[in-house]
């Protein structure tokens, strides 16, 4: 991997190295691996905790943990299209043996092993209690929103699925995200996790150096995300995921004043005239062309954004089922993304970024 970038048995460290980030800690100590998640779901007001051990030493006493999984694992389940981006990124996708929404991968390769029957459905939009544990997987990756949904969680660990809660994305800063890509490589060999180490650091400095050179560029253009969806327009808070990209990319995002993390519902009118001057405008959910989004509402025809052509959606690598790249690829590298933005936000500036990854015109 460059900014212009056999698995062993899995085996446990004995050392008394930590790596500990905002959002989760790793330890390896005494032969079993101690991971801690901080914020399972939001508003938690306990972290989660999970003890890894080699199966042929057996399961460690004397330590409380929300969960024990023996290692090394080799039937995976997830419940996420990001837990396949990072899977993917350290080479071990093809342990997955169970997904939920299976229509919604992008990958050709599980496409392929899902078409196959190498990996079976868990359901979709909600998670099958009974196929789950049919599967038999030695882990599931799976996640929780709020409360409700962790109930869900406790249940399928009562009935003996061990499931590790991935909470990547309550991350407000890409590179925070991408970290839990060590998280993922934790249930894996020592060389699997060197090359977690090892990739993202590389991100990390190609995120780094794109962001210093936008930060260099002497216009910001003003940003517009989003499209309404039943009477509502729902606009990423200034202190989103999406906002710290626009950001990052030397834009100026149009709802900054909304000062949280989660989405903001703004009526119709209220978004319309806000985003009538911006300059840009991405993300328009999945609207692939600009007859499509008049088709929305023909008042877009009067928006700046439109008159200038200058509306890019990031389903550039999508498929008909709606599934985005954006979504797997993307939560593990944030610096492709940034790329992309740099590239649409300073067109002028940026001719050495190359040719975008997720991010296209709707007018081409």
């Amino acid at each position: 991997m460059a900014c212009s970038s056999s698995t062993k048995e899995s085996t446990l460290t004995s050392t008394s190295q930590q790596e500990e980030y905002a959002s989760f800690s790793i330890k390896d100590s005494s032969g079993f691996k101690i991971i801690e998640i901080k914020q399972p779901f939001l508003g938690a007001l306990q972290p989660e905790r999970y003890v890894l051990y080699l199966k042929q030493d057996g399961q460690p006493e004397g330590i409380s943990a929300s969960v024990f999984v023996g290692l090394p694992v080799e039937r995976i389940g997830i419940n996420s299209t990001t837990h396949l981006g990072f899977l993917n990124a350290i080479e071990q996708s093809g342990k997955i043996v169970a997904a939920t929404n299976n229509h919604l991968f992008y990958d050709g390769i599980m496409n392929q092993r899902i078409d196959s029957g190498k990996v079976t459905s868990l359901g979709n939009r909600v998670l099958n209690t009974e196929k789950t544990i049919k599967s038999e997987l030695d882990v599931l990756f799976s996640f929780a929103i709020d409360a409700a949904s962790y109930e869900e969680v406790k249940k399928l660990r009562k009935l003996g699925q061990p499931v590790i809660v991935i909470s990547e994305f309550l991350e407000a800063d890409p590179i925070r995200k991408a970290r839990w890509l060590d998280v993922f490589a934790a249930f894996f060999d020592t060389q699997t996790q060197e090359k977690s180490k090892q990739f993202l650091e590389e991100v990390e400095l190609c995120y780094d150096s794109i962001r210093n050179k936008a930060s260099l560029f002497s216009f910001s253009p003003s940003v517009s995300i989003g499209l309404p969806w039943k009477g509502t327009w729902y606009v990423s808070g200034a202190e989103s995921y999406q906002a710290q990209l626009i950001k990052d990319a030397g834009g100026l995002y149009t709802w900054k004043k909304y000062k949280q993390a989660g989405s903001v519902p703004l009526d119709i009118e209220t978004a319309i005239s806000q985003g009538l001057q911006s300059d840009i405008w991405i993300n328009p959910g999945m609207v692939r062309g600009s007859k499509e989004l008049l088709g929305k509402n023909e008042i877009f025809e009067q928006f700046k954004s439109y008159k200038n052509r200058t509306i890019y959606t990031n389903y550039k690598l999508s498929n008909s089922n709606g599934a985005n790249d954006y979504w797997e690829k993307g939560a593990v590298r944030p610096d492709l993304i940034l790329a992309d933005l740099v590239a649409v936000f300073h067109p002028l500036d940026s001719s050495s970024v190359g040719e975008a990854t997720f991010y296209k015109s709707i007018f081409k």
